[in-house]
């Protein structure tokens, strides 16, 4: 099993290999090559990736009236979660839909890093100045200071991804911290792998303004007392029963 795995994933490495090698002999760089291999790869990876952002889109819808049953049964947590259950098969909202899509990508992803990690493909070719297999750690920096564009580049596309997606307040100022810590890594791998890094996340952004558009804050929870009006829950139909 371990056998076919290895060969399998050794196979999806030598063919993004040679793909990237046919964007080099078309363009005459290895940094347009990368671009062109991440696009390419992002659109046959679109389907699984426009079905995770669907169920995203569609939790999203779902959050007020949740908020809605974590405050009305937050004293019976099994009645919470019995309503909540309910709520997804009326809606037929799978909470785990998004994390299939996800599985299956993550073979073709490793793949991709393990290309752009391969020793001697790019042989000291330079994008945008640049050298691709050029790790940016602070003595190559303080060397070549224009290694630090790529790290920031990092980091600054991760944030906008995380700004346009995230819309719970606390969720936010939890992931503050990751664009920086994504920054922080892109310091200790190539810059090819920036680059890759960089045009899948904007890539990943345009896909979301087109499946899901601009997410909306939800609705704030009633605040908890006695005298709170009474929580709006959407009615929901009997198990087994049609909507009219």
């Amino acid at each position: 099993m371990r056998e076919a795995f290895g060969a399998m994933f050794a196979a999806i490495v030598d063919f993004l290999v040679t793909v990237l090698g046919l964007f080099f002999d078309w363009t005459g760089s290895y940094g347009l090559a990368i671009i062109l291999l991440t696009l390419a790869v992002k659109i046959v990876l679109h389907p699984l990736t426009r079905r995770q952002l669907r169920s995203m889109k569609e939790m999203q819808s779902l959050a007020p009236q949740m908020a809605a049953l974590r405050e009305k049964y937050r004293s019976d947590p099994q009645r919470m979660n019995m309503e909540i259950m309910n709520l997804y098969r009326q809606h037929k909202v799978n909470p785990f839909g998004g994390c299939l899509p996800l599985i299956v990508q993550m073979p073709i992803l490793y793949a991709l890093f393990a290309v752009f990690r391969r020793q001697g493909l790019f042989d000291g070719a330079r994008f945008l100045g640049v050298a691709l297999d050029a790790v940016p750690n602070f003595g190559a920096i303080a060397r070549d200071p224009l290694l630090i564009v790529w790290p920031a580049l990092v980091g600054v596309s991760t944030y906008l991804q995380q700004r346009m997606s995230v819309t719970d307040p606390q969720q936010a100022r939890l992931f503050i911290l990751m664009p920086i810590m994504v920054a922080y890594f892109a310091m200790y791998v190539p810059v090819a792998m920036s680059v890759y890094w960089v045009t899948s996340t904007l890539a990943y952004i345009l896909e979301f303004y087109i499946v899901v558009g601009r997410l909306t804050p939800p609705a704030p929870a009633a605040p908890a007392g006695a005298a709170k009006p009474p929580v709006a829950v959407l009615p929901q139909r009997p198990k087994g029963t049609k909507r009219k």
